[in-house]
């Protein structure tokens, strides 16, 4: 305190805190579109449980002998009326199956047989598929229909473009709430765009990494020589669908979680979605 200060009893006051930035306006060149299935009434095309749409000579996947639990039906002509999404195929349907007992979370190369993704065109002949005898009951999800709106995806926290603009606490309380805004209180199914990851947004990396046969569960997997060469390859990877947790579907990924799957672009485009990836997180 100056002399002037304690001779008149004045304090100097504190510097204020420099004003909040425009957040939404600051964010917004970095946000990609992205797709939002969300619960409807009325009957539709895709849907989550149920029993998927698909001529007779398809295979139902399964894994160690076990039938997996059928997930969900995207009908592309749907989807592409909503937001086109020029990597995917314009019509047919993508029919996502998953060891919902074991849930295998995507770290262990040996995971690749416990999901399927499998690309339906549009043939006659058409029809809904009986679950397998040896399916459990419990695997059998209920049907919910699906409806598309075309929402934005931002970066999470976690990726370089968000880091670099240094948010004050109070944007960063900002900046969640614009990324969860588009999704409201409905569970947060998501086609394409960014994700919106629990754990860590690396998941483009764990895809093409455990793909490529690198068990991430190892605490010294990033030191594999083969990482740097495999690295560049994980920019090729795209978000395809995100399931969330959704008690009305009967699903529940871990302790409340989501599972991720993610497919190369190239891929997608030949409709080799067999060689789609899943990533689980959870709280």
């Amino acid at each position: 305190m100056s002399f002037l200060s304690r001779l008149f009893g004045r304090t100097t006051p504190a510097p204020s805190a420099p004003p909040s930035r425009d957040v939404e306006a600051l964010t917004l060149p970095l946000a990609l579109p992205a797709v939002h299935a969300v619960h409807c009434h009325e009957r539709t095309p895709s849907q989550l449980g149920g029993s998927p749409i698909a001529t007779p000579d398809l295979a139902w996947p399964s894994r160690d002998g076990r039938p997996l639990a059928f997930l969900a039906t995207i009908d592309l002509t749907q989807l592409q009326r909503t937001h086109a999404i020029e990597w995917l195929p314009p019509s047919g349907a993508l029919l996502f199956f998953y060891d919902v007992a074991e849930q295998p979370w995507g770290f262990d190369p040996q995971d690749r047989d416990g999901w399927r993704v499998v690309y339906v065109e549009q043939p006659q002949g058409r029809a809904e598929m009986p679950f397998p005898s040896t399916l459990d009951l419990a695997n059998q999800l209920p049907r919910q229909f699906l409806a598309f709106q075309t929402i934005r995806s931002y970066p999470s926290f976690g990726r370089d473009a968000i880091s670099a603009l240094h948010f004050t606490d109070d944007e960063s309380g900002q900046y969640e709430a614009l990324t969860l805004r588009p999704f409201g209180d409905r569970p947060r199914h998501q086609l394409t765009g960014y994700p919106t990851p629990i754990q860590g947004d690396e998941m483009e990396t764990e895809s093409q990494l455990a793909s490529n046969g690198i068990h991430l569960g190892d605490a010294d997997a990033y030191k594999n020589p083969r990482v740097q060469a495999l690295d560049a390859g994980a920019s090729e990877w795209r978000l395809l669908f995100q399931i969330d947790s959704d008690e009305a579907a009967d699903v529940m990924w871990g302790d409340v979680g989501t599972i991720y799957f993610w497919v190369r672009e190239s891929d997608a485009r030949a409709r080799h979605f067999e060689r789609s990836w899943l990533i689980l997180q959870c709280h």
